[in-house]
């Protein structure tokens, strides 16, 4: 049950999307007494982790905890049916069915499915105004037929509400890019193409020869098990990155979850407070620890060594990748610009940035790991110039302060809108937004966004931009968590409760902390997930470690 705050009187709030941030965003709504309408243009729920979604192939499994992959008042328990991949234990790494589960427990548990729309599509969201500066959102939108993608519905009736405010949450991965932003370099191709959102699984590829382009976590996640079955597997990608195993040493040199080594609030919080140039120095000792093979002092010959001279952006998390590239099943062209330059019949050349080319012939099959885009054309023009909005910037597509509020339009929320989030980040956000849209928190003022959109334009100015415009998901979570009031005083908690701030400080990260005060908490519930998690953690590390 959700504890409404009727401080929200009768305002409405649209909510586009509902995957796991939209999810959130009318949980948040409801507990802050907003009156949520919820459009969901698929027959279900979940997002990319929908039953419906073509965007997860067959045996995909997170590649972060299901504790992290939790909201923060609603543990995900659910164990996997079956162990897709056999490098993973099945009870830590969820597979997509089982998000899916948790999502739909989610929902349930809190009675969010009446306030959804399904099948219906925004087609249109325009500015009312009620005076010079204050207005209200008039959103249009059309049934569509899920069952039948040729036809549109385009004689569908076009429905209109007038909203208060509108909760943004369709995210970055919306349509995947096409290959006709390759339609030179692949018009000669002869063998078959498709899109990562297409390739489901590698029966088809056994003894093949096939290309997979780019340098996201999907690239490297579908060359690893495209290169179990084919008689080899090219992986061609601008960037070269570090590949983090799901499993990593922690400052005990025991094995444990990617989550516990990596978010840890207090090593978190110590990098954080780095000058930038130790900051640099230990975050590439971090890669020569975690990732050995890539090292180049100690491993000039591996395959995937990451030489002085390269550029790398950032850090994939994969158990099989490493080991498919050192046994040569997967052969690497990665980093200086690396894409396909030409083709012709079955031959496909790999270029780079200092003029080095490489031809592969008799290729079978091209995968399309170039990502997706997010699709805001429903705005009328002038939120778009607000926006700032670029539809084919794959990384940072709206200019938003902290990722969630656009300048001069104070009653448009964004959830879910930058790579790397775990859902209590979009939970955080979403909480946010609706205790704005309340008038329990300030807008952000004309200096935050000053700073804060400087901040973000020196980010993305780089001559390579990172994959992750946001680094360090623990610090970020407590930033916002401190925005609202939901972030422990872990001073005084050292003074009053030790064993809890051990916990917290000390021990593994857990979503609940933003339970335990300010407003929407719920401390006593938030205590037992915290120290149940820990627990949870502290048995699997065991387990591990035998």
């Amino acid at each position: 049950m959700i504890n409404n705050n009727s401080y929200g009187g009768d305002k409405k709030v649209a909510i586009i999307g509902f995957g796991p941030s939209g999810i959130c965003s009318t949980k948040s709504a409801i507990e802050n007494g907003l009156k949520p309408t919820v459009f969901e243009m698929s027959s279900d729920l979940g997002g990319v982790w929908s039953k419906s979604n073509r965007k997860v192939w067959d045996n995909l499994t997170t590649n972060v905890s299901r504790y992290t992959m939790s909201f923060s008042d609603f543990l995900n328990e659910e164990t996997n049916d079956e162990p897709y991949n056999n490098n993973d234990d099945n009870s830590m790494y969820p597979h997509h069915s089982s998000i899916n589960k948790y999502l739909n427990k989610y929902v349930d548990h809190f009675d969010l499915m009446k306030y959804v729309k399904f099948n219906s599509k925004v087609t249109r969201v325009e500015k009312v105004f009620l005076d010079n500066d204050n207005f209200k959102l008039k959103v249009s939108w059309k049934s569509i037929n899920n069952n039948n993608k040729d036809q549109e519905n385009l004689e569908s009736v076009i429905t209109s509400e007038i909203f208060d405010f509108i909760i943004v949450c369709v995210g970055i991965f919306l349509e995947p890019q096409q290959s006709e932003l390759y339609e030179k370099e692949l018009k000669q191709f002869t063998g078959k193409i498709i899109h990562s959102q297409d390739y489901k699984n590698n029966n088809h590829l056994e003894g093949k020869r096939v290309v997979v382009l780019g340098s996201s976590i999907s690239a490297c996640e579908i060359s690893a098990d495209v290169s179990k079955v084919s008689s080899i597997c090219y992986h061609v990608g601008h960037d070269v990155l570090y590949v983090y195993n799901k499993h990593l040493p922690d400052r005990n040199n025991q094995l444990a979850p990617f989550d516990c080594v990596i978010y840890q609030r207090k090593e978190a919080y110590e990098r954080q407070d780095l000058p930038r140039e130790e900051f640099i120095r230990i975050k590439n000792e971090m890669n020569k620890l975690y990732c050995p093979k890539q090292d180049y002092d100690r491993f000039p010959n591996s395959k995937i060594a990451v030489s002085p001279e390269s550029k790398s952006l950032g850090l994939l998390i994969s158990s099989e990748y490493v080991d498919q590239v050192e046994n040569g099943s997967i052969s690497v062209f990665c980093g200086n610009q690396y894409t396909i330059s030409s083709t012709s019949g079955k031959s496909v050349t790999f270029s780079n940035c200092k003029g080095e080319s490489h031809t592969v012939e008799d290729i079978d099959e091209i995968i399309m790991c170039n990502g997706y885009r997010t699709d805001l054309s429903f705005f009328e023009k002038s939120i778009l110039d607000s926006l700032d909005y670029k539809p084919l910037d794959t990384k940072r597509p709206v200019l938003l302060y902290r990722n969630t509020f656009a300048k001069d339009l104070k009653n448009i929320g964004f959830a879910s809108f930058f790579r790397g989030l775990f859902f209590c980040e979009m939970e955080l956000m979403t909480r946010w937004i609706c205790l704005v849209f309340t008038g329990k928190h300030p807008y952000p003022n004309y200096y935050q966004f000053k700073n804060g959109i400087k901040d973000r334009n020196f980010k993305i100015n780089f001559d390579n931009v990172p994959q992750f415009l946001i680094a360090g998901s623990t610090t970020h979570c407590d930033l916002v968590a401190l925005e609202i009031g939901v972030l422990p005083d872990f001073d005084k908690l050292k003074k009053t409760d030790p064993k809890l701030y051990d916990l917290l400080w000390n021990g593994h990260f857990t979503p609940s902390t933003y339970r335990l005060v300010g407003p929407g908490s719920k401390p006593k519930l938030a205590r037992e997930l915290i120290e149940k998690v820990n627990n949870y953690y502290n048995v699997y590390i065991n387990k591990i470690n035998k």
